[in-house]
This record gives C-alpha cells, sequence and structure tokens, in this order.
C-alpha cells in the first residue's frame, strides 16, 4: 500500500517531522489516464500534482494552433503541474496533459503556501525545485538558439534519460524545436 509521508520523506526529501505530518494528512492520491488534461493553460492552480509514476507534458497552443511542448515531467517527485511561483490566485502557464497511464499526489496550493512559509525545510526544497526548473528552462533555450539539430537530439537524450522510448516522436520534436521529419532522420540515422 502506497504511504504518502514515505514519498514525501524518501521521494521529495522532506526531513521534518512537522512538514511531513502536515503533508501526508493533506494529500489525495489520484489515477490520471493516458490523454487527460489536468490543468488547462489559465487556470488557477488550486492544487498541486507531484509524479508518482506516469509521464505528462507541458503544452502551449500557438497563435497557428499548433501544440508547443514546454517540457516534460516523468521523474517520481517532479510536479506535474508545472510551476513558476506558489501562491493563491497563481495561473498555469500551460496545460499539462498525461502521455501514460500515471499516478500523482496532489496537495492543496493553500497548504503548500503556508508550509513553506512556515517551514524552512518546505522552503528549502521548494527552492531547489525552483532552481531546477529555471535550470532545465535555461538549458532548453540555450540548445534551442545555439544547437543544430543533432546536438539538440543529444541533449534530450542526455537530459531526459529513458524518456525517448516514453513519449511520441513529434512531441519530442515539438520540444526541440524540429519538424517530425528531422527527428525521424536523425532516429534512423543513429538506429532508434
Amino acid at each position: 500500500m502506497f504511504e504518502a509521508e514515505e514519498f514525501w520523506k524518501n521521494t521529495v526529501g522532506i526531513k521534518s517531522a512537522e512538514a511531513l505530518s502536515i503533508l501526508a494528512g493533506n494529500s489525495c492520491i489520484r489515477n490520471i489516464e493516458k490523454g487527460e488534461k489536468i490543468i488547462e493553460e489559465g487556470d488557477v492552480i488550486e492544487e498541486v500534482g507531484f509524479i508518482i509514476s506516469g509521464v505528462f507534458k507541458a503544452v502551449h497552443i500557438d497563435r497557428h494552433g499548433k501544440e508547443r511542448i514546454y517540457s516534460f515531467g516523468y521523474l517520481p517527485g517532479e510536479t506535474a503541474t508545472r510551476l513558476i511561483n506558489l501562491g493563491t490566485g497563481v495561473r498555469s502557464i500551460c496545460s499539462v496533459v498525461a502521455i501514460k497511464d500515471s499516478v500523482v499526489l496532489y496537495i492543496p496550493m493553500t497548504t503548500l503556501v503556508k508550509l513553506t512559509r512556515d517551514n524552512l525545510d518546505a522552503a528549502y526544497i521548494y527552492n531547489r525545485m525552483l532552481v531546477m526548473s529555471v535550470k532545465q528552462l535555461i538549458e532548453h533555450n540555450r540548445i534551442l538558439i545555439e544547437g543544430e539539430i543533432q546536438d539538440r537530439y543529444q541533449w534530450f537524450c542526455e537530459t531526459y534519460p529513458g524518456l525517448f522510448e516514453l513519449v511520441q516522436k513529434k512531441d519530442i520534436a515539438s520540444f526541440l524545436g524540429m519538424s517530425p521529419e528531422s527527428m525521424s532522420r536523425i532516429a534512423k540515422y543513429r538506429g532508434i
């Protein structure tokens, strides 16, 4: 049986007994089906989902109606809901869709905000997650601007080990700013 407190402690890294008790007492596990949208771009984020298992993509539909992939989430303990900050009334900057059947542990945003204000351990974990998110964004932008197609592909394989087999190639191509045809050529050349 799944234990929320063990997840917060062993996967997310919370050590404070007080924080563990609050998180475990306010957690809710949900099964998410492949293709299910867990949040719509522009919606107020009322709860934050942490991945137990599964794969998600954060997407934006551009002004031409084309789906653009911002990021992927697949590691246990990562947030499934893409966050740029914590607070009540915060709106989602993108939609998040399950790529595979997934399991997510949700915590109300109000609980998370209060906990990060009142508990140093929780604030540290949040700051670490935020720094990782910003680092990924900067690296992604850098590789899109500076990298040749082959460099982007190599970066993806190194940065997201094992994800290539779990995600549609068109989604990876969108994330890497290349056409699906270019992605197919590279994958074929590399024997994938």
